[in-house]
């Protein structure tokens, strides 16, 4: 019964439209009327609305809430099963979500995908997605050149050396001046953030871009010099002024970990 005023309503400017429609002469003896008309009508229907609305529209029970954190958890389950292959997901869920999980860093790195030969990532910096990275493959026994770095918190520094690749770099770039190092990696030195696109342009260093391409057989990561430039002239600044520099890097099973530690703080 509630619903009635409304289809009256709707039924009489049905009838108005159909009226003028084949009368139009009537409608320039009272146009004037009609528009005061027209403004109290609209006033009528905006009263109305909400009835009219519930002819149309399902009323469906409301979701039962969920707290932040049984979100974060579902959140979290659904990257898992997917093998983490929703991107935006996972930076969404790093981004957006205060679950206070991942070490604190200024540069955190989570790799997502392993397939022999190539290590692909994500890099953000302070919780904020920054670029794709790309890596050698895991090995449990290390072979020179062709294995990425164990995951770890390691320290961020300058490698004083001038190397043939700080040469290059030097020569093609007038804002380049040191390479900048992951240091103190048990096992491996001259571990640098630099430039490049596949897994023959890396020897266990981490390589950075703004675009990935994880379809090919061959993974790739594109737009390189971009991304590293804008690391570089970021990252620099703070090493220079002696500033206490982390870089957290995290294999595959990172969403196991979350998901215990996000247990322990639901405890």
């Amino acid at each position: 019964m509630n619903r009635l005023p409304g289809l009256l309503v709707l039924a009489g400017v049905i009838l108005l439209v159909l009226f003028f429609y084949s009368n139009a002469e009537v409608l320039d003896k009272i146009w004037l009327w009609l528009v005061g008309f027209i403004g109290y009508l609209i006033v009528l229907l905006g009263k109305g609305y909400e009835k009219i609305k519930g002819l149309f529209i399902e009323n469906n029970p409301a979701p039962n809430p969920t707290t932040p954190k049984e979100n974060i958890n579902h959140k979290i389950k659904h990257l898992k099963e997917t093998q983490a292959s929703d991107l935006e997901s996972i930076k969404s869920l790093i981004e957006n979500e205060d679950v206070a999980t991942i070490p604190e860093a200024l540069i955190t790195i989570l790799r997502y995908l392993d397939d022999g030969n190539t290590t692909l990532g994500l890099m953000f910096i302070q919780k904020k997605f920054f670029a794709y990275t790309l890596e050698d493959t895991h090995r449990d026994e290390k072979v020179p050149g062709g294995t990425r770095i164990p995951e770890g918190h390691y320290k961020l520094g300058i490698n004083e050396n001038l190397s043939p690749l700080t040469q290059r770099y030097r020569n093609r770039f007038p804002w380049f001046s040191h390479h900048i190092e992951i240091k103190e990696i048990p096992n491996y030195d001259k571990v640098y953030v630099h430039i490049g696109n596949s897994h023959r342009d890396t020897e266990g260093c981490i390589l950075i871009a703004d675009g990935v391409n994880a379809a090919s057989t061959e993974k790739m990561i594109l737009q390189s010099q971009k991304a590293y430039e804008r690391f570089y002239k970021m990252v620099l600044p703070k090493i220079n002024q002696n500033e206490p520099l982390t870089i957290n890097i995290l294999n595959e099973n990172w969403f196991e970990m979350l998901t215990k530690k996000q247990q322990l703080v639901n405890a």
